[in-house]
């Protein structure tokens, strides 16, 4: 059953619970959940909340282009990087993730962007294409994490 969720703007720290529960359980502590560009002029940290105000998804974003595939999106195209997404397990299938693929298309857009990215894990291949992302890479293993490819979407 989809339900309504409102996505806005949260600070870095706000989205390490939510990395934490959903994506990197093996780190020692939710304040582990961390990447070094979290504070950076460009990062841009969003969350999904239910109707009673709980954060039960996030994502950053970050104007980095892929040092993994630099060729795979032309040098000209202005660019985010969309990275550690994920929602609770209690919402999947609900409409939280895709409401914060829409917030981040719009976002980006206002922001001049012509081009989202991300490397995204085996699991969410479907989710990805559904939203109108391409793959754009190879597959590719992270340690810990698994079977990824990079995938973007034009906008």
């Amino acid at each position: 059953m989809k339900q309504h969720f409102q996505i806005r703007s949260i600070t870095a720290e706000e989205t390490q619970p939510v990395r934490y529960q959903v994506l990197w359980p093996h780190l020692p502590d939710v304040k582990s959940c961390v990447i070094d560009i979290d504070h950076a002029p460009h990062a841009h940290h969003i969350g999904a909340f239910d109707p009673n105000g709980k954060l039960v998804g996030v994502c950053s974003l970050f104007q980095q282009r892929s040092e993994r595939f630099p060729e795979a999106i032309a040098l000209d195209v202005s660019v985010y990087r969309l990275r550690v997404m994920g929602t609770l397990k209690e919402v999947r299938g609900q409409g939280a993730a895709a409401s914060i693929i829409d917030y981040v298309c719009q976002w980006c857009t206002e922001q001049g962007v012509k081009c989202i990215w991300c490397d995204a894990r085996q699991v969410a291949f479907g989710f990805y294409e559904r939203l109108g992302f391409e793959f754009v890479s190879e597959d590719f293993n992270i340690e810990r994490i698994g079977l990824h490819r990079m995938m973007a979407r034009s906008l």
